[in-house]
């Protein structure tokens, strides 16, 4: 009777460890999702040089205009 108990903890630990490693491998592809979703929207967001100093050069026309 006690290894049957024993054998039924086993098997539960067993599962159970297999039911983490299933949601560690979600965790992990939904992870890598996320990153590459982070590099599209990061190259959106970069600004280069060339398009900063055309936005210094509209703010200073700006400032020249007088309303």
């Amino acid at each position: 009777m006690d290894e049957l108990y024993l054998e039924l903890i086993i098997a539960m630990l067993i599962v159970g460890l297999f039911a983490c490693f299933l949601i560690m491998y979600v965790m992990y592809a939904r992870i890598r999702q996320l990153v590459a979703e982070l590099r599209v929207l990061k190259n959106r967001v970069e600004v280069t040089d060339e398009e900063l100093t055309k936005l210094a050069d509209d703010i200073e026309e700006f400032k020249k205009l007088k309303f």
